[in-house]
């Protein structure tokens, strides 16, 4: 039993250590075009975001705009009008596999200056409820009040306040629970909720609507938890090290790029991402390197497999 799991370990370090070194060597080839058009969704990779600031700087200089972080802010307050012709096209060129308005949101959340101002205050939700009573949906007006990203203000509006005081906090009741299989069971089949891609497809803003004391985020989280297929597995050590192996061989360089769903069978996302987290904490931690700087995606895998051993140990 457990010692057939650590003779695979042994000869699975064995592999990469060899591997290791040719693995991560930077890839200067050119990036391949998109021929399946298919997009990716989700949030972007660091990689992705070097990709964006590379061609933000690029085009502007084509355009005789300095790049610097005051201008590149600038741009995201122009209209479409006053942008350089086909602005954001020119930039998604050099993002495959994303599309035009992704790029354009992602890039206008993470550079604009209305953005990250920090948590929100009770009085700052006090005020946007005041400003919805008065403006209605008119999130751009009500982001200029507030002097956040609309988008920011519709999100802590769906997430804290549209449904109101009826808002419950913490450990879900029995009822709560029922009504949420019950409902989920009613939009998408006693067959489809057994499908581990069925929450990407379930509308949780209806769900949470009908439920009328949870936001939509709760009632995704706790279905993910409780409800979904495989939600209920414990991994074990030969799931660990075959997760370990499948990120180790996988062709990404950021951790957000990585389909957690579909590194083992039957093992939903959150189990499989929540246990990288943990190997994460335990392994590679930011001492082990040098100027206590904080460790890459690569050095961590690379941590965590010379490690692994201790982990192995304690199990045995």
């Amino acid at each position: 039993g457990n010692l057939t799991y650590y003779s695979k370990y042994i000869i699975f370090q064995k592999i990469m250590s060899v591997t290791y070194k040719s693995k991560w060597k930077i890839n200067k080839k050119k990036v391949k075009t998109n021929t399946n058009n298919k997009m990716k969704k989700g949030p972007f990779s660091k990689s992705e975001q070097y990709l964006i600031d590379f061609a933000l700087k690029k085009v502007l200089e084509e355009e005789g705009i300095f790049f610097d972080q005051l201008g590149s802010r600038k741009i995201l307050t122009m209209t479409r009008s006053k942008l350089p012709k086909n602005f954001w096209g020119r930039i998604a060129k050099h993002v495959p596999l994303r599309s035009v308005e992704s790029i354009y949101d992602h890039t206008r959340r993470r550079l604009s200056s209305q953005n990250y101002r920090g948590k929100w205050t009770n009085e700052d939700t006090t005020r946007l409820k005041e400003l919805v009573f008065l403006h209605g949906k008119r999130w751009t007006k009500i982001g200029l009040c507030l002097n956040r990203l609309p988008g920011a203000c519709y999100d802590k509006w769906r997430d804290a306040l549209k449904i109101g005081e009826k808002r419950k906090k913490g450990k879900w009741t029995q009822e709560e629970r029922c009504k949420l299989l019950q409902l989920v069971t009613l939009q998408r089949g006693h067959e489809m909720i057994k499908d581990l891609k069925t929450y990407k497809s379930i509308k949780w803003t209806e769900v949470a609507e009908k439920i009328g004391t949870r936001s939509y985020l709760q009632c995704r989280n706790e279905w993910t938890r409780f409800f979904s297929p495989g939600s209920k597995t414990q991994l074990t050590i030969s799931d660990t090290i075959k997760l370990i192996n499948k990120i180790f061989s996988s062709d990404v360089s950021d951790e957000s790029e990585i389909k957690w769903g579909e590194l083992i069978g039957g093992i939903p996302a959150h189990k499989t991402y929540n246990k990288w987290r943990t190997l994460c904490r335990k392994y590679s931690k930011p001492n082990i390197f040098q100027n206590n700087s904080i460790p890459t995606f690569k050095n961590s895998i690379h941590c965590i497999i010379q490690n692994l051993p201790m982990f192995l140990k304690k199990k045995l």
